[in-house]
């Protein structure tokens, strides 16, 4: 056990009280790692070919004329021979001909331009009875009215919609700026005398109660867990003012207050009733309230998906495919009769994938919501009371978790090296020491801090468990167990 005789090491920055006993020399932790859109138609002139007196004198004087059919003699000539009765000029003919041609031509042409005419109006007219009739349907299904329930006597997603969207509203965060500038200047004067608030954040969040004069919004807690300062929009673009009245970083849900009453309050379902594939319609402030209350309509995926959040703990979520964005967090999600079934939430969503959203079940976030309304905290909720360092966090690190392997505590990167006892712990009683690592809960190596806060969470106050402690001395790892009644966490 030489390799631990040159660690370096370091306390944390717990509170509380510390354990006595000696500090080892192998600890020394690493910097620790911080969470957070009509054809015209030409004009029938008829040519009429006439002889005057003339011509037909002119023609009496001439010997013989020629024509296509032969000669013939008139009476001046005076022969013997029998004279052939005076033919009609072949160019009467010809004209005749010609005008007989056009008279038919003309005829049929104008037959076939009042049949065009007629096809052509039908057609036009067809195309503008299709076209009114494109028209009447288009406002037909413009100005009709939407279906809100379907034949099971669901709501449809528009009749969602048209339910709930004056249960949803926006949150706006204000976080209090220090004033560089003032304390600089002012030779370290209070760094409460600060600018105004400026605004940090935007959110989502559904009226959940109301009470005392007061209504209830539920949204997450990483949405107000920063601000100073709220302001709730409503559906109808209203401002209130809004006070914090608690939130808990464990289950992500958040409570703000304001002074108004009147509202539109949500209904609740019961979460436990879920099936995977039942449709969801979600509703928030994707982006800040510029696209306040946008809605995106999806199946459930799956049930009890076990979520880890930044402070170790797993929480039971739905898994969804309709879309969650950042500033949807703290919007509901609702079922087809209009019920919040859960709660949004984008901090919780895996980013690196595409539809797959998070929402926080409504049962654990009415109970939890409840409770912070109450008491300020939520009730029932076990701890042990100490502070801790992961020991993952402190330098040769390594050479620890392999002497404990051959202890029998394999892979055991969650083990929790104890800072600080709080006075009111059950270990503050027995002989617990700072730099005590915490190596097994109830018989399960600590492969990671889940395995504890697994435990807790499934815990009362007042309940036993059991830890195995492991202690060096004389540069040997020794290993106890202990029992702690477990107390409740107040937030």
């Amino acid at each position: 056990m030489d390799d631990f005789n040159n660690m370096n090491h370091n306390t944390g920055n717990g509170s509380g009280s510390q354990p006595g006993g000696s500090r080892p020399d192998y600890y020394q932790p690493n910097d620790s790692k911080t969470y957070y859109t009509s054809p015209t138609q030409e004009e029938n002139t008829t040519y009429h070919y006439a002889y005057s007196q003339s011509n037909q004198q002119a023609e009496q004087n001439q010997s013989y004329q020629p024509n296509d059919s032969g000669y013939h003699y008139s009476q001046a000539t005076g022969g013997s021979e029998p004279v052939k009765p005076p033919k009609k000029s072949n160019a009467a003919k010809i004209i005749i001909i010609v005008l007989v041609i056009c008279l038919v031509a003309a005829a049929v042409g104008i037959g076939v331009a009042i049949a065009s005419s007629t096809t052509a109006n039908n057609d036009s007219a067809q195309s503008t009875t299709q076209s009114q009739s494109a028209d009447d349907a288009a406002k037909t299904q413009q100005s009709g009215e939407v279906a809100l329930t379907d034949s099971d006597n669901n709501y449809t997603v528009a009749g969602v919609a048209n339910k709930v969207l004056d249960s949803c509203v926006g949150i706006t965060v204000y976080s209090q700026q220090s004033d560089a500038y003032n304390y600089f200047y002012g030779y370290g004067q209070d760094n409460n005398s600060s600018s105004e608030p400026t605004q940090s954040g935007e959110g989502s969040g559904v009226l959940m109660a109301e009470q005392d004069g007061k209504t209830y919004i539920l949204t997450c807690a990483h949405v107000i867990s920063d601000g100073d300062s709220f302001t709730v929009t409503l559906n109808d673009g209203t401002e209130e003012e809004a006070q914090m009245v608690g939130y808990d970083a464990q289950t992500d849900i958040g409570v703000l207050s304001i002074n108004k009453t009147g509202l539109q309050i949500a209904e609740f379902a019961d979460s436990d009733n879920l099936v995977v594939g039942e449709q969801v319609v979600a509703i928030g402030c994707p982006g800040g309230l510029e696209f306040m209350n946008s809605l995106t309509s999806g199946h459930i995926s799956a049930l009890a998906r076990p979520i880890s959040s930044s402070i170790g703990y797993d929480t039971d979520c739905i898994q969804i495919d309709a879309a969650i964005n950042p500033g949807n967090s703290g919007g509901a999600l609702f079922n087809m009769q209009g019920q919040v079934i859960g709660i949004n939430s984008s901090k919780i969503a895996a980013t690196e994938y595409e539809g797959m959203g998070f929402a926080v079940p409504s049962s654990t976030a009415i109970a939890t919501a409840n409770s912070l309304i109450k008491v300020g905290y939520v009730e029932g909720r076990a701890k042990l009371g100490i502070t801790y360092n992961q020991l993952t966090n402190f330098n040769n690190a390594e050479a620890v978790i392999q002497a404990l392997a051959q202890q029998g505590f394999e892979d055991a990167e969650g083990v929790m090296v104890i800072d600080s006892v709080d006075e009111e712990s059950d270990l503050a009683d027995k002989d617990i020491r700072q730099y005590d690592m915490i190596v097994a809960v109830n018989g399960e190596t600590m492969t990671s801090t889940d395995v504890m806060t697994s435990v807790l969470s499934d815990s009362k106050p007042g309940d036993t468990i059991k830890l195995t402690i492991a202690r060096i001395e004389n540069n040997n790892i020794r290993t106890f167990e202990v029992d702690c009644v477990l107390i409740e966490s107040k937030g």
